[in-house]
């Protein structure tokens, strides 16, 4: 047990695959490999073998050494932004199986950007994800109470559901029956029949996946986990027989969109929480680091290759959301609050025949080929290119040696585009990167003042692969106050260090109404509702291997006023609940719709409605925080590099993380990113 030392994260994003090594004493070390897309697998044991040799050990002495392993996964993601994943059918309550094509009425935009929104070619219907004619109304009923108004004939429902499957081929099957969330009886037996009666096939239930209200909402969670639960559940399996060969004995713990981790076998079940898996990672780091340099108010930036994430930290928690939109779809689950567009390094930039201007986005170029100064057959310029060629990326250094970039190649490329555009190569690098800061300070704009937040009292923290080296130029637009560039050259891997540092976190929710005043068998109620939300997510947390006096119960109580449909506050429940609970519950209520929405927002003659209660069972991962990487004793280099204003202007090179200040111009040059700063 001694030996077991080490903690893992590898995160797989859409260009490199990262891999954090932490020890007991907060020592760390990082892999950064490109990413395999048709083999995910081999991407990740390439990083872990890269540690291994960092260490100076093999890689089945550095995974008999580990005692927790986390992970980060796109396979999610993927499936559905390629449209790639399981032939999925959907079984309603008789009547309702039109739920996903009726849609909600923002479902023509949902998740669409503004100027797609007012185009006329922009509002569309998302594509269909169930396969057409797959959906089956099976003839049961219960009521909002609970109550079973029409019994389910199960042997009829199931003979049914596997006629479905074998006349359209189906791999998945998705069970969305009316009112499960408050009486799961029906949903229950039918996934059980199907266990046993159809098991190479994937089952997602709603009262699994998204207990809530919403028929639209639920259903559309529980389609797409049986979309993705396929292909997440095929690929983690691989993942642990790998792993487990190669000598890990301990189990996989697997990201999951609400910042925490659960084992590999309770995540492949509810495969949609680890949609945006890496970005929760990265917030998960920036809270915890937050906290520990005494930062209350951050905004995470995470420029990769791909994209560009933003999520926020506030009074030291990573802000959470309930609604959540991927390819126009809007689904129910307690998530971290990321914000994620097109605007990485990757990002490629073309000439726009229509106003025969400049237009960075919002394709990417992606792992393959990936930017023309790859060298991997991309022929388009991208924003990486542009840093190259302006000379803030030095071929000769990135990836800390291993991978010598092409500038000639890039020069070339951007000298095409410079000519149609009639500015000189240098002019049209500089004005990528403007248009580029641009836009993710206008994604930043929209995080903060257009939630109420003054960006003026935040922090930017700074990471990924891109993010340090851009993190100035975006940051002066979104008027923030100061950047951070976390741990060092440790900001490139900052998701996969928030994955191996993550507590194992577990959500349980019931949908259960009260009104206010909490007081007689109000009272009672409240007190019954939150004890029994808080002994299910225990229990829930005990079947998944963690247990004892190290699960920490929070409960939320979901509130709002009784006319409000669409909008709710999350106000702590302080544990143990007693006599004076209720009121404490209406003063937390109180001040919080006056802090998002000012004094004058409450609505004084409505009644105070709970609707649900959301419980938190969480076991801390007990890893020390690392420190950031010290400065070498290296005299600095000189280069020349482009500044915008300044022209070519030599300019000194820093290796790792220099302490004191640091004259500009100046180029940090980190093994695996670049901070820069005027």
């Amino acid at each position: 047990q001694e030996l077991r030392m080490y903690y893992i994260g590898v995160d797989i994003g859409g260009t490199f695959t990262d891999c954090v090594l932490v020890d007991r004493s907060g020592h760390r070390r990082t892999a950064k490999t490109l990413s395999t897309k048709h083999d995910p697998v081999s991407g990740v044991l390439t990083g872990l073998e890269r540690l291994a040799e960092a260490e100076g050990i093999d890689l089945t002495t550095l995974l008999g050494r580990t005692s927790r392993f986390g992970h980060g996964t796109t396979i999610g993601t993927n499936a559905v932004l390629e449209r790639a994943g399981a032939r999925v059918g959907l079984v309603a309550t008789a009547g309702h199986g039109d739920a996903l094509s009726i849609v909600r009425g923002s479902g023509r935009v949902a998740g669409r950007a503004i100027e797609d929104v007012f185009a006329v070619h922009g509002s569309r219907l998302p594509a269909p994800i169930t396969v057409p004619g797959a959906v089956l109304e099976v003839h049961e009923r219960i009521d909002a109470s609970g109550a079973v108004v029409v019994a389910l004939d199960t042997g009829r429902a199931v003979e049914d559901i596997k006629r479905l499957i074998a006349e359209h081929r189906l791999d998945s099957i998705a069970i969305a029956l009316l009112w499960s969330f408050v009486n799961a009886e029906h949903e229950q037996a039918l996934a059980a029949a199907l266990a046993t009666g159809a098991p190479d096939v994937f089952v997602s239930s709603s009262v699994v996946v998204s207990p809530r209200l919403g028929e639209y909402e639920r259903t559309v969670a529980t389609v797409m986990n049986g979309y993705v639960g396929p292909a997440c559940s095929r690929y983690l399996g691989r993942l642990v027989d790998r792993l487990g060969e190669s000598g890990l004995s301990e189990p996989l713990l697997v990201m999951q969109s609400n910042g925490g981790v659960l084992p590999a076998e309770a995540a492949a079940t509810t495969s949609l929480g680890t949609i945006d898996s890496g970005p929760a990672g990265g917030l998960t780091a920036v809270a915890a680091l937050a906290r520990a340099f005494g930062h209350d108010r951050v905004v995470a930036t995470d420029m990769g290759v791909t994209s560009f994430d933003i999520g926020l930290v506030v009074d030291g928690k990573p802000v959470m959301a309930d609604d959540n939109v991927i390819d126009q779809y809007t689904y129910r689950l307690p998530r971290l609050a990321v914000k994620t567009i097109a605007c990485g390094g990757g990002t490629l930039v073309r000439f726009d025949e229509a106003t025969g201007g400049l237009r960075v986005g919002p394709r990417s170029a992606g792992s393959e080929p990936g930017p023309v100064c790859y060298g991997r057959g991309g022929t388009e310029p991208t924003v990486t290119d542009a840093d190259v060629v302006l000379g803030f990326l030095r071929p000769e250094a990135f990836l800390d040696g291993r991978m010598p970039l092409d500038r000639d190649a890039a020069t070339h490329a951007m000298a095409r585009l410079a000519k149609r555009l009639g500015l000189s190569v240098e002019e049209t690098a500089v004005g990528i990167l403007e248009i580029n800061n641009m836009r993710a300070a206008t994604a930043i704009r929209r995080q903060t003042l257009e939630r109420g937040h003054d960006p003026r009292d935040y922090v930017l923290y700074a990471y990924g692969g891109a993010g340090p080296v851009h993190a100035f130029g975006y940051a002066a637009e979104s008027g923030v106050r100061e950047v951070v560039i976390p741990l060092g050259n440790g900001a490139s891997t900052l998701s996969a260090y928030g994955i191996a540092s993550g507590d194992v976190v577990l959500h349980k929710e019931l949908e259960r109404s009260l009104l206010a005043p909490f007081e007689g068998k109000r009272a009672d109620a409240l007190a019954m509702t939150v004890t029994e939300v808080e002994a299910t997510a225990r229990a829930d947390l005990a079947a998944a291997g963690f247990g004892g006096d190290d699960v920490v119960i929070e409960v939320d109580a979901l509130m709002r006023f009784r006319e409000q449909l669409m909008h709710s506050l999350e106000i702590p429940v302080p544990l143990p609940v007693g006599p004076d609970t209720g009121v404490r519950l209406l003063d937390g209520f109180d001040a919080e719709y006056v802090r998002r929405y000012g004094a004058g927002g409450t609505a004084l003659f409505q009644a105070v409605q709970v609707f649900a209660f959301r419980a938190r069972a969480s076991v801390a991962a007990g890893i020390p925080t690392p420190q950031a990487d010290a400065g070498d004793a290296v005299p600095a280099q000189r280069t020349d590099v482009y500044w915008p204003g300044r022209g070519w202007t030599p300019t000194d090179v820093h290796r790792g993380s220099p302490r004191g200040t640091v004259p500009g111009p100046a180029l940090i040059r980190l093994r695996l990113a670049t901070p820069k700063e005027s």
